[in-house]
C-alpha cells in the first residue's frame, strides 16, 4: 500500500508530505499584518454596533431564509450563488465537486496555497503557468491563453488581484482569457479575495455566463475574517452540484447577522477600503523614499511585497516584530524569494509601523503635514 503509515500495525494512515505549504503558526498578541485583515477603526465601529441576539448563538440558523436574503441584498439571483463558511470551503468544493471529472487545474504560480493543496487532496493535476522570477509583475497572458488553448477542457483558476503577488489583471487580459475557456471547453474559476482594492468588478466586466465561477470571500474587503463567510456565484446547474454538501449549514447564525449588518454599511465599507487603497499608495511611495533601491510589486490588493535588495528580509520582519507588528518573509513562496509581504490597514495604523521600521529616517509629524 504506497504513501501510508501503519498504526497499531494495521490502520494505514496517508504520509504526511514532506514538506508542507504552510506550518502551523502561533502569533502572540500583536497587529496582523500579514493576512490580510482589514484594519480601520471605523469598521470596528459598524462591527460593534451590530446587535447579536442570544437567540443567534443558542438556536441553529434557517439557512434558506438567510440564503434568500443576503442574495437579495447583493442583487443576486438565489439560485446562482453559494454561500460557505470561508473561501477555503469554496474552493475545497469546486474542486472536489466539478474538478473530479477532469482532474486537471490551470494556476498561475505564485497563487492562494489553499487552491494547490485541494488540488494534492483531491489528486488533481496542476499544470502551473509562472510568473517571472526578477519581475513577478510581468506575468505572460500569452502563455496562459496557450496552455488554455491546447489543453483538454480543466478548472482554469485566477486570483484577481493575484495573491500573493498583489497584481491586478486588466480587464483587456480577463476579457481575452474568458473568451478562450469559453472557445475551448474551459471552467473559469475566478477568485475575488481582494477584488474590493483593485480596480475592476468581474461581474459587471464579464457577466454570468455558464463557463465562470466567481469566489468571493468577505474576509478582506468587508472585514469579516473572524466571521468566516464566503459565496460562490455561478450558473444554477453548478450551484445544484455544490450544494450538495450542504455547507451553508455550517455558518452560524451570529455570523449570518454580522454579515446582513455589514451588507446594510455597504457604501461605508467602500469608504474604508477606498481609504486603505490611499494608504496603500502613501505607503508605498514612502518605502520607496527611503530605500529607493528597494522594489514593491504593483498591489490591487491590501497588502504589497517589498523586495529588500540588499537587506535579508527577515531582519525587516524581526525589526517589525519589536513592535508588535506582524509581516511575512515570503521567501518561501515560489516567485517570491526576497519579498516581504506588509499588509496595508488604516492610515495612523501604517505610520506607526513605518516609524517601528524606520526609526531613524522616518518623521510622522512631518508626514502628517505633508499629507
Amino acid at each position: 500500500m504506497a504513501n501510508t503509515t501503519l498504526i497499531n500495525n494495521h490502520y494505514p494512515l496517508p504520509q504526511i508530505p514532506k514538506y508542507l505549504s504552510r506550518q502551523r503558526e502561533f502569533l502572540s498578541d500583536g497587529i496582523n499584518l500579514r493576512s490580510g485583515e482589514l484594519h480601520h477603526k471605523a469598521l470596528t465601529k459598524i462591527i460593534q454596533d451590530i446587535i447579536i441576539q442570544p437567540q443567534r448563538h443558542q438556536f441553529y440558523p434557517y439557512p434558506q431564509i438567510e440564503h434568500e436574503h443576503a442574495a437579495k441584498v447583493l442583487g443576486m439571483n438565489s439560485s446562482s450563488i453559494y454561500f460557505t463558511p470561508g473561501s477555503d470551503i469554496a474552493i475545497g468544493l469546486i474542486l472536489r465537486l466539478i474538478a473530479c471529472t477532469t482532474k486537471r487545474l490551470i494556476i498561475p504560480i505564485p497563487n492562494y496555497f489553499g487552491w494547490i493543496d485541494h488540488a494534492n487532496l483531491n489528486q488533481i493535476d496542476i499544470l502551473p503557468i509562472y510568473f517571472n522570477d526578477q519581475h513577478a509583475e510581468n506575468f505572460c497572458i500569452k502563455t496562459l491563453l496557450n496552455i488554455i488553448q491546447t489543453t483538454p477542457p480543466s478548472i482554469v483558476a485566477i486570483s484577481n488581484p493575484n495573491s500573493p503577488t498583489g497584481i491586478e489583471f486588466d480587464n483587456n487580459a480577463l476579457l481575452a482569457i474568458s473568451h478562450a475557456c469559453a472557445k475551448h471547453g474551459h471552467l473559469l474559476v475566478i477568485d475575488e479575495c481582494f477584488m474590493a482594492f483593485g480596480n475592476i468588478n468581474h461581474l459587471d466586466l464579464l457577466g454570468q455566463p455558464e463557463h465562470i465561477i466567481y469566489v468571493r470571500s468577505f474576509s478582506k474587503g468587508y472585514g469579516l475574517a473572524g466571521a468566516r463567510i464566503a459565496a460562490i456565484i455561478a450558473s444554477p446547474e453548478i450551484i445544484n452540484i455544490l450544494s450538495q454538501e450542504r455547507t451553508e449549514s455550517a455558518i452560524s447564525g451570529s455570523t449570518w447577522t454580522l454579515f446582513q449588518g455589514i451588507l446594510a454599511k455597504k457604501e461605508h465599507i467602500k469608504q474604508i477600503c477606498q481609504s486603505i487603497i490611499q494608504t496603500r499608495e502613501y505607503v508605498s511611495e514612502t518605502i520607496m523614499k527611503l530605500r529607493p533601491n528597494w522594489k514593491i510589486i504593483p498591489s490591487g490588493a491590501n497588502f504589497i511585497n517589498v523586495k529588500t535588495i540588499g537587506e535579508n528580509p527577515m531582519k525587516l520582519v524581526e525589526n517589525a516584530a519589536l513592535g508588535g507588528f506582524y509581516i511575512r518573509d515570503m521567501s518561501t513562496q515560489e516567485r517570491m524569494n526576497g519579498y516581504v509581504r506588509i499588509g496595508i490597514g488604516e492610515l495612523e495604523l501604517m505610520m506607526k509601523f513605518l516609524k517601528q521600521i524606520f526609526p531613524s529616517t522616518y518623521d510622522d509629524n512631518e508626514q502628517i503635514h505633508n499629507q
